[in-house]
C-alpha cells in the first residue's frame, strides 16, 4: 500500500487528485492539507510514502520546504504541482530533492504513473516539460552548476547498473534480481554512492549521473511521460 498526503490551496485540485488516487487499489490517502505547515505536519506525524503538494504555497515554496521534510521524514518522496514550465523552476525543483514535477496544464491523467515511479525511486516529469528537464540534465549550465566544486567520480559496473535501474523506476528487488545481488548489498552500494558524491538522496544521485554522462538521458526518455 502506498500512503499519500495531498497538499494544495486549490480545492478543485484536492478533489480531483483525491478522486483519481482513490481509484487505485494500492493507494491510501493519509490526509489532505492546504499549505506548507500541513505538508510538514503530515511528514512529521503520518510519515507518508509520497507527499503531493503545490509548488507555491501561502507560507512557503516547495523547494524551500523539501529539505525540511526530508530531514523529518527521509523516506517520504515528493511530487510538486506546477503552473510554470520555466527551466529555472525545474532546476529548483530537482535541486531540492523533489522527485516528481506535474504540470497542471497537462492534466492529471498520468497521476498514478507519477506516484508509482517516484515511490519506486524513479523520477517523473510531465511530458510537455521533459525537454527543459533534459536540457538541465545534460547541459553545462545544468542543475549541478548550482553546487560549485562537484567532481566526476568513477562507478563500478554494479553501481552503474543500480543507477540505471533507479532511473527507470525499478524497485530495489527488481534491480537486485537483474544484477544478481541481494537487497542489502544494493542499499549498501547506494549509501556508498551518497558518501562518495556527497549527495543526499536518490533524486540528486540520478540527476548527477545524467549530468556527468554516467547515464545517458536519451536512454530514459520514455520514463518522462
Amino acid at each position: 500500500m502506498i500512503n499519500i498526503a495531498i497538499v494544495s490551496k486549490h480545492e478543485n485540485d484536492l478533489k480531483t487528485i483525491s478522486a483519481l488516487l482513490a481509484e487505485q487499489d494500492d493507494f491510501h490517502i493519509t490526509n489532505t492539507g492546504k499549505d506548507g505547515y500541513d505538508a510538514l505536519k503530515s511528514a512529521m506525524t503520518q510519515r507518508p510514502d509520497i507527499i503531493i503538494m503545490d509548488f507555491s504555497m501561502e507560507d512557503i515554496d516547495s523547494p524551500e520546504l523539501a529539505p525540511i521534510i526530508k530531514r523529518n521524514s527521509p523516506s517520504t518522496a515528493l511530487i510538486v504541482l506546477c503552473s510554470h514550465d520555466e527551466r529555472e523552476i525545474i532546476a529548483k525543483v530537482f535541486n531540492a530533492g523533489i522527485s516528481g514535477y506535474l504540470l497542471r496544464q497537462d492534466g492529471f491523467n498520468n497521476l498514478a504513473s507519477s506516484v508509482r515511479s517516484v515511490f519506486y525511486g524513479g523520477l517523473y516529469i510531465s511530458k510537455s516539460v521533459k525537454n527543459h528537464a533534459l536540457h538541465f540534465f545534460s547541459a553545462p549550465t545544468g542543475v549541478f552548476m548550482a553546487a560549485p566544486g562537484i567532481s566526476q567520480f568513477s562507478f563500478t559496473h554494479t553501481e552503474q547498473g543500480i543507477l540505471y535501474g533507479i532511473s527507470c523506476g525499478c524497485t530495489d528487488r527488481e534491480i537486485a534480481k537483474n544484477l544478481n545481488i541481494n537487497i542489502g548489498s544494493l542499499r549498501n552500494c547506494v549509501n556508498h554512492i551518497k558518501k562518495k558524491t556527497g549527495l543526499h538522496n536518490r533524486t540528486q544521485i540520478i540527476i548527477y549521473a545524467m549530468f556527468t554522462g554516467i547515464i545517458n538521458a536519451g536512454k530514459i526518455r520514455d520514463t518522462f511521460l
